[in-house]
């Protein structure tokens, strides 16, 4: 008898006939198949790239590791980080305290980038981030996304785009009250190879850079690795 491609599960029964092909049935999971070859890659293959670029390889690197093209494993990425890399969502209830903070980075080794990140105290969950230039309009098309979250208090640090673009009552600066953003911001760098400040891995687009967050984000902030192959069955 096959296995279940599902689970690996070896309670399977024959379960009548499809176009003259014999058909299965999970008693486990109550899959029905027929036993052939699957087309694509195998859901465990994926797996490992995924882990591989979440522990800090580039995707050249991994690709090489895997024996598979670059492409490929930037194509499984972007898909993976599309259907799986949500955002959180906010409480109905709003958030007490707010971090901000830019963290430095480059493209394509010439044009310096900014990652503008919120990074909520109440939950310790990186919430939000926009890419772009040093001055205002990131910033500003950040805090407009973050309006559904209701903050109460935004804590910065003494960049002065802050104080101009959130009002007074609602700003704290200072370096302080940032350091859980700060180590946030160690932390990516820990992680993902192109965030590296030594580092000859880098980004050659603003759409692929934000992947890599969304992935980072939701496997290494908002939850763990150990999630990817429950998410992925």
């Amino acid at each position: 008898m096959p296995q279940c491609y599902k689970y690996s599960s070896s309670q399977i029964v024959k379960n009548g006939m499809v176009r003259n092909e014999q058909r299965f049935l999970c008693k486990e999971c109550v899959y029905n198949f027929v036993d052939k070859p699957r087309r694509g890659a195998p859901l465990k293959e994926k797996i490992q790239v995924l882990l591989l670029h979440l522990n800090g390889l580039s995707l050249n690197a991994t690709a090489k590791i895997m024996g598979l093209s670059t492409p490929t494993i930037m194509r499984w990425v972007a898909e993976f980080a599309e259907k799986y890399a949500e955002k959180p969502e906010p409480s109905a209830g709003g958030v007490v305290v707010m971090e901000l903070d830019e963290m430095g980075h480059y493209l394509k080794k010439a044009c310096k980038l900014w990652i503008w990140k919120a990074y909520c105290r109440d939950t310790g969950q990186l919430v939000d981030w926009e890419c772009g230039s040093r001055d205002r309009s990131p910033l500003k098309v950040l805090l407009k996304r973050l309006k559904k979250w209701k903050v109460r208090l935004f804590c910065t640090g003494d960049y002065p785009a802050y104080a101009s673009e959130i009002p007074n009552g609602h700003i704290y600066q200072g370096k302080d009250q940032t350091w859980r953003c700060e180590q946030n911001n160690g932390r990516q760098r820990h992680w993902l190879a192109r965030f590296r400040r030594k580092s000859i891995v880098v980004s050659k687009s603003i759409k692929r850079m934000n992947h890599t967050m969304a992935l980072f984000a939701r496997f290494r902030v908002n939850g763990t690795v150990d999630n990817l192959p429950s998410i992925l069955r």
